[in-house]
């Protein structure tokens, strides 16, 4: 890299603010801090002529993640249906079940899964068949 040697003054106060702020950055000179400062601000003075292009990058990216996001909700919210008519179809189908007996299940259930963070099925439950 071509470089050209440039003096300038500095206030010892701001001297030693850079010599603290340089522990925190990865520069490895005085001259690595300051041209990385002045790349940071040069950014910071042009940021409103990229803003024209970052905001549609942004906005798409924005929409990939969220688009990600909600088919892995609809997958989670379909396996989740299917696993509930599973169960609905088993119990309801073979037993006469209370209504006290239901709430108390659903309580229990209801631990059950923020215990597990949310991930039950019906393979599952065969180990924990001692509820009563």
């Amino acid at each position: 890299m071509n470089k050209e040697r440039h003096v300038y003054y500095q206030e010892p106060e701001q001297a030693r603010k850079m010599e603290i702020a340089m522990k925190l950055s990865n520069c490895t000179s005085e001259s690595d801090f300051v041209r990385s400062a002045i790349d940071f601000y040069i950014g910071y003075l042009f940021q409103n002529e990229s803003l024209d292009y970052l905001s549609p990058v942004i906005n798409r990216s924005i929409k990939n993640v969220i688009g990600g996001v909600e088919k892995n909700i609809s997958d989670i919210l379909f396996k989740l249906a299917v696993e509930t008519g599973m169960t609905t179809r088993i119990i309801g189908g073979e037993y006469n079940l209370s209504d006290e007996f239901l709430e108390d299940l659903r309580g229990y259930i209801s631990i059950l899964v923020a215990e597990n963070n949310g991930i039950l099925t019906l393979e599952n439950a065969r180990d924990d068949l001692n509820y009563g």
